[in-house]
């Protein structure tokens, strides 16, 4: 846009001063003034009746307290919490346990800490993105998706029991080495396309691992002689499809990442809105983990 690049040279030029917090959080010479000419540009269009866009593949936001997106820094701060909050639940469960139990334990622990990271580091990068930002908020997302792909898949193909203890260090080898190359591949050539090809995936894998899980208690739990609708009824059958229900919320959630929009009030766009409806199923699901797993027990499964 030939106006956006007269503004920014003008500005750059000029080199406005930048104070001690916007430094503090990222915010240099040519990121102040690439923030201002979008904010003037944005306003010129929108006075002249024209739409407004997207400059470097990101809306023009309203910078708050030199917060450049500020609602999503907020939602995901949202999503770190119920994620610190299931570290504590699962780290203590695992101190508690021993042998085949404490392994499906320590698999969910590590899934708390990726998410933790992977949410801190969203935290950072929409407080003010920088290449180096960007890059940990991918990496840390996508061993967030690999980490739970891997856990379930131990639960499911129950490669926590010890007779299975050579396939689980096979299989947790293999997942290492995924992410190794996913990384390597990406430092060397950046790629969005194939970072969220190798993502989706991996997340529709998991997706599918956690309906199976929910629909097997399901049929275990439900009474044949009963409707759906009449089965759901029951406590039991409901908590049965807890993870069927948290998973299809969470995928819904990803309708706002495909039919994206401009920010209502210059703050909220559709990435904001997809942080904020992850947030609600977490918590939920990391107690439906601990109720699983001593089910398992009791059923002498571990």
């Amino acid at each position: 846009m030939p106006e956006f690049e007269s503004c920014l040279d003008a500005c750059i030029e000029k080199a406005p001063y930048v104070n001690i917090w916007l430094q503090f959080l990222g915010w240099d010479v040519a990121s102040n003034c690439d923030y201002i000419c979008q904010r003037e540009i944005t306003a010129w269009r929108e006075s002249i009746g024209l739409e407004v866009v997207q400059f470097h593949g990101k809306w023009p936001f309203i910078r708050v307290f030199g917060i450049q997106e500020l609602f999503s820094t907020i939602f995901s701060i949202g999503n770190f919490i119920p994620h610190y909050y299931g570290f504590k639940l699962m780290y203590n469960r695992y101190r508690k346990s021993s042998g085949e139990q404490a392994v499906l334990y320590s698999g969910y622990v590590g899934v708390t800490l990726a998410s933790m990271g992977a949410w801190f580091f969203s935290t950072i990068f929409h407080l003010k993105d920088t290449w180096n930002r960007e890059r940990l908020d991918y990496f840390f997302a996508g061993l967030t998706v690999l980490c739970g792909f891997h856990v379930v898949f131990i639960r499911i193909f129950q490669l926590h029991l010890k007779q299975n203890t050579f396939k689980r260090i096979l299989f947790s080898l293999i997942c290492a080495l995924m992410y190794i190359y996913h990384v390597t591949r990406l430092m060397n050539d950046w790629s969005y396309t194939y970072n969220m090809q190798a993502n989706v995936f991996i997340g529709i894998l998991q997706y599918i691992s956690w309906f199976y899980i929910s629909f097997s208690y399901y049929i275990k739990l439900r009474d044949t002689q009963k409707s759906f609708l009449q089965n759901i009824k029951d406590r039991e059958v409901l908590w049965a499809l807890k993870p069927f229900l948290c998973v299809c919320w969470i995928a819904s959630g990803m309708m706002f990442e495909m039919f994206d929009f401009s920010p209502w009030f210059d703050l909220i766009d559709a990435h904001a809105m997809w942080h904020l409806v992850t947030i609600w199923p977490v918590g939920s699901l990391y107690k439906w983990i601990v109720e699983d797993i001593e089910r398992l027990s009791r059923d002498k499964l571990l």
